[in-house]
């Protein structure tokens, strides 16, 4: 081998390493190509907390981890600054589906999903003295001292003016999130929540519907469960592009086969036992654990 050729060949490999080097360098510190932009940019992640588990993560249709009794969320690394699709499965539950905006750098996170069987187990209420519904559960000391509703008004007790100021109208209905850090309120269209830790709380909207609401209740501090047209239904709170909501049956199947027609339902989530309590048709039903 001549002189001249283990120059050139030494060229060549000074130039690779050039080339190659910061290539590995930027890859290693999260950099990729964006060759839709045409350029390099920072990634970011997504986190992902379910329950229950196992369940199954796809990100932009590409399974991308799998939650276990052992870990409870999928962190996703290295995505390119843009909107991902999220879809998560369990068999025998509802899916859910999301799109995150990530941004570089920066996680996007979802630290509160829950997945909710499609065929939810119920039984009946054996001893009706344990009924929710006979009971007067009070309002808390939070949304007693700071609310008012009266007339279809939702007021809020202004501690600078040391009066009561309208806040929204029409309401039927409010509750204190189990946290006390929001509320919640409806009225025949709409469902809304606001935090309780601002002098101007905002108005998010959860949803608006074309049938009649009937009531509305936490399930915990970011789910909920309300009745709609007599139909049973459980949605999030995050608004983030799609709000995922499910729906109950018409009919429950009981554990010992017996089907209960849902009609006019009132409904009672207990915080304690994390059951939901049906009251339809004379027959009060009360469902496995809901929430962690």
């Amino acid at each position: 081998m001549t002189k001249k050729i283990r120059l050139i060949i030494l060229l060549v490999c000074g130039f690779l390493f050039l080339i190659i080097t910061p290539s590995i360098v930027l890859y290693s510190l999260g950099y990729r190509i964006d060759f839709e932009k045409r350029r390099i940019v920072a990634t970011g992640g997504i986190y992902l907390k379910i329950w229950p588990q196992p369940a199954e993560v796809f990100i932009d249709s590409k399974l991308s981890g799998k939650t276990n009794i052992f870990f409870d969320y999928v962190f996703a690394q290295n995505l390119l600054p843009k909107q991902h699709s999220v879809l998560i499965k369990k068999e025998g539950y509802f899916s859910y589906q999301k799109t995150l905006n990530v941004k570089e750098k920066e996680v996007a996170k979802l630290e509160h999903i829950l997945l909710f069987k499609k065929n939810m187990s119920f039984e009946f209420l054996k001893n009706s003295d344990n009924s929710p519904f006979k009971k007067q559960v009070s309002d808390s000391d939070i949304a007693q001292n700071i609310f008012l509703l009266e007339n279809n008004t939702l007021s809020i007790f202004d501690k600078k003016t040391n009066e009561f100021q309208v806040f929204y109208s029409p309401v039927k209905a409010f509750k204190v999130s189990p946290d006390g850090q929001k509320f919640l309120y409806c009225n025949d269209y709409e469902i809304l929540y606001s935090y309780l830790n601002s002098d101007n709380p905002e108005k998010l909207f959860i949803n608006r519907f074309s049938e009649k609401i009937n009531d509305c209740l936490w399930l915990n501090n970011d789910y909920i469960v309300f009745t709609i047209n007599g139909k049973i239904k459980i949605s999030e709170i995050d608004n983030t592009n799609e709000v995922n909501t499910i729906e109950f049956p018409s009919i429950i199947t009981l554990s010992d086969e017996k089907q209960i027609e849902i009609k006019n339902p009132e409904i009672f989530f207990n915080q304690s036992d994390k059951k939901l309590y049906i009251l339809t048709n004379n027959n009060l039903l009360v469902s496995e654990k809901l929430t962690p």
